[in-house]
């Protein structure tokens, strides 16, 4: 029960992702808007190279030396929305699977251990958190930004 759970929490991150995208893709194009544009990029990339690093700890295959941080433009942003790595993974896992303790060393080199399911549930807020600030960005420039609640995300289904 536990798995369908967290793939809904995904699916749900995936599509409030791609509303936020396509709210920056109206700063595309609009000189007085280019630094609005690559800060809301920088986060956006940010959400997404972070679950890749965190699944590189969780399979333990090294992707954890991947940058958090990096200079995405809308087109760097676009490709990187199209990659489901959570997804496919947790498609892979059994509940149990959820349980299982991680050992990784954190961006400060500290070392920790969490589980799958606290690092899944961490993710998921993750990105909330750098959506509310790509929302606060594209409103200071005149952008009304989408909403990317969970429930309206139920609505659409």
């Amino acid at each position: 029960m536990r798995i369908p759970f967290f793939l809904d929490l995904f699916r749900y991150t995936s599509w409030a992702n791609g509303r936020m995208l396509e709210a920056l893709q109206r700063l595309a194009g609009r000189p007085e808007h280019a630094v609005a544009l690559a800060e809301a990029c920088r986060l956006f990339g940010h959400m997404h190279r972070a679950e890749h690093v965190w699944l590189g700890r969780v399979l333990g295959t090294g992707a954890a030396r991947r940058p958090f941080w990096a200079d995405d433009d809308l087109a760097g942003c676009t490709a990187l929305a199209a990659e489901t790595p959570w997804l496919d993974h947790l498609a892979t896992l059994s509940d149990a699977d959820l349980d299982r303790p991680v050992a990784y060393t954190n961006s400060k080199g500290e070392p920790f251990t969490s589980t799958v399911a606290e690092i899944a549930t961490h993710l998921v807020n993750h990105h909330t958190h750098h959506r509310a600030q790509i929302a606060r960005i594209l409103h200071t420039a005149g952008v009304p930004p989408p909403p990317t609640d969970y429930i309206f995300y139920t609505r659409t289904r």
